[in-house]
């Protein structure tokens, strides 16, 4: 599981450092030059409050993983991931 997990990070790596740091112009449709950020984008200084302080970065992986199970990823992704047991 951790070789599949490693292997869609890497495959998908701008998307997670996009949902784990909030960033505001580096996710799948949102490039740094665009007109519109993100608008779950957080400014830089919380984003460095956020590394230092280590919490949120938790709280967004763990909603990242719940996003991944309510239909952000097919179900077999969601499943080979990890993020939810077989039924």
């Amino acid at each position: 599981m951790f070789a599949t997990r490693m292997r869609y990070g890497l495959k998908y790596w701008r998307l997670a450092i996009h949902l784990l740091f909030k960033t505001k112009h580096f996710g799948v449709n949102n490039r740094w030059w665009s007109s519109q950020p993100s608008s779950i984008g957080w400014h830089w200084y919380r984003i460095v409050l956020g590394i230092v302080t280590v919490v949120p970065i938790w709280r967004n992986y763990q909603s990242m993983k719940v996003r991944s199970c309510l239909g952000w990823l097919p179900e077999a992704e969601c499943i080979a991931l990890g993020f939810k047991p077989k039924a």
